[in-house]
């Protein structure tokens, strides 16, 4: 699960990048070109802020290459990694499970769903000047919101501490893991066909 997010998270701002380079072919679009890429750099800048804050307790070179990471896109993959292998490091300002929904939320709310709003926007406007490429964007830009808000619910309600703490908010998802498969699946489903209405 934690792969497909990584996965999805990197292949959306690749079709994101194509996307503003198609955009930029057309003069009409310049300005949604522009509001695309305002958005892929909004996103990067408040990542390397949470990256900045997270590992100030570092030194200058693990930081720059966490800001590698970062502006190469594959902190959702190293996110992921970490969190699958129970990367334990002290000297940082919270858990890697923390600081990967930190990081979705944020691609969330700078890139995916303002990028994918836009997209459809363009797209119902002018689809012969968007191409039949801008689909491909919306559908994963539009999967990668559902996945990423599904996995950031279903990650603090299955969290032991969360449903210990406040047993009358969490605990929705079965604890069966065949049922659990279910309700990620369609918690995902829900968000994306909510992000497309």
């Amino acid at each position: 699960r934690v792969t497909v997010g990584a996965v999805l998270s990197t292949v959306d701002a690749v079709t994101d990048i194509y996307v503003i380079s198609t955009y930029y072919q057309s003069a009409e679009l310049y300005g949604q070109a522009n509001a695309m890429l305002a958005m892929l750099l909004g996103n990067l800048i408040v990542q390397l802020v949470c990256v900045y804050s997270q590992y100030k307790k570092k030194s200058w070179l693990i930081i720059g290459k966490e800001v590698l990471i970062t502006m190469a896109f594959l902190r959702p993959a190293v996110d992921a990694y970490r969190v699958s292998t129970n990367h334990d490091d002290k000297e940082v300002s919270m858990d890697q499970l923390s600081e990967m929904i930190a990081n979705k939320g944020i691609e969330l709310a700078c890139e995916s769903i303002p990028g994918c709003i836009l997209q459809l926007y363009v797209w119902l406007l002018a689809p012969e000047k968007a191409g039949t490429y801008a689909l491909v964007s919306i559908g994963i830009s539009c999967l990668t919101t559902g996945f990423a808000s599904a996995m950031i619910a279903f990650d603090f309600d299955v969290d032991v501490p969360h449903r210990k703490n406040q047993p009358k908010f969490y605990g929705y998802i079965p604890n069966d893991n065949s049922l659990r498969g279910r309700c990620f699946i369609l918690m995902t489903l829900m968000s994306s066909l909510h992000n497309l209405s």
